[in-house]
């Protein structure tokens, strides 16, 4: 299902505002995975864990948004953070692993599934990991994509590489022009790399084998990349429902205020409070739906 709305939305963030409460993180330790940790304050429900895009670290700024609504959160780090890689290249999927077993061990945590949520870089990190485990119970997206990108470059790298790897090798992915990119911008150099189809139909990421539902949130402004087209072929390639994206017309990539990447900050806060809300709906969704299973 693809929906196309607009960012006026004053009443859901009153809904919003009624609902939210403080989420304090605490560091993970003794794992071999780096993390922040929130309780938070619901028992029972899905454990939710969060990825950051191409910055690297924890993404505890996004992690927040679902954390405020009590639910536990583990926002994970995958480089650029103490012990990881320094660059997004070529990096196992086997890693996080563990940091999906060490949630369904927690005593406030379902035990039959985890929620991933990610945006940029780790919404397509969050949707490739669905793809390739049942255990991962639904997925939320924002600003994401359809397929598998080259690891940004590197002054170190002057090849294209992978940004990912499983089982010792690297996944196929799509190539971008480094040139086009400096010349026009990276919106410019995704667009292109789209129109290799070759390419493309070897890196999409296969997410008609994704066993939960998928919610995806996109910005027509989105300067990054064409978030809200690979949107669209991610849920033309589900049934109807099992994938939702909504489109924010005038909104940028993260769909955030604190963001340049499109959009006006009048926009991205309307948009922002707005996907809040849609966060809310889906989760309360998916641990709803699925009482009668615990």
């Amino acid at each position: 299902m693809i929906k196309q709305l607009g960012v006026a939305v004053g009443l859901l963030a009153a809904a919003w505002q009624a609902t939210a409460v403080e989420a304090t993180f605490e560091p993970v330790t003794g794992t071999p995975f780096v993390a922040d940790y929130s309780r938070g304050t619901k028992q029972g429900d899905y454990g939710i864990i969060v990825l950051e895009g191409s910055r690297g670290g924890q993404s505890n700024h996004l992690a927040s948004k679902v954390a405020g609504l009590g639910y536990p959160v583990l926002s994970v780090a995958y480089f650029r953070a103490p012990g990881l890689p320094p660059a997004l290249d070529q990096l196992p999927l086997e890693y996080f692993d563990a940091p999906r077993q060490w949630l369904l061990q927690q005593p406030e945590t379902r035990t039959d599934g985890v929620i991933l949520l990610g945006w940029s870089k780790g919404a397509e990190l969050a949707l490739l990991l669905a793809a390739q485990h049942q255990e991962y119970a639904g997925v939320a997206a924002i600003a994401p994509s359809s397929v598998v990108w080259a690891a940004p470059a590197q002054a170190s790298q002057p090849a294209s590489v992978s940004s990912w790897s499983l089982a010792g090798e690297s996944l196929p992915f799509v190539p971008l022009n480094a040139p086009l990119a400096e010349r026009e911008g990276l919106l410019a150099a995704f667009v292109a790399g789209l129109e290799d189809r070759d390419a493309v139909e070897q890196a999409r990421i296969p997410v008609e084998r994704i066993a939960g539902p998928v919610l995806l949130l996109s910005g027509e402004d989105d300067r990054i990349w064409p978030a809200a087209r690979m949107g669209d072929q991610i849920c033309n390639r589900m049934p109807d429902d099992a994938c939702t994206h909504i489109r924010y017309p005038e909104a940028g990539h993260l769909l955030d205020p604190g963001f340049k990447m499109g959009g006006t900050v009048k926009v991205n806060t309307e948009a922002e409070r707005a996907v809040r809300q849609e966060l809310a709906r889906f989760l309360h969704s998916l641990n709803s739906s699925s009482e009668h299973e615990r």
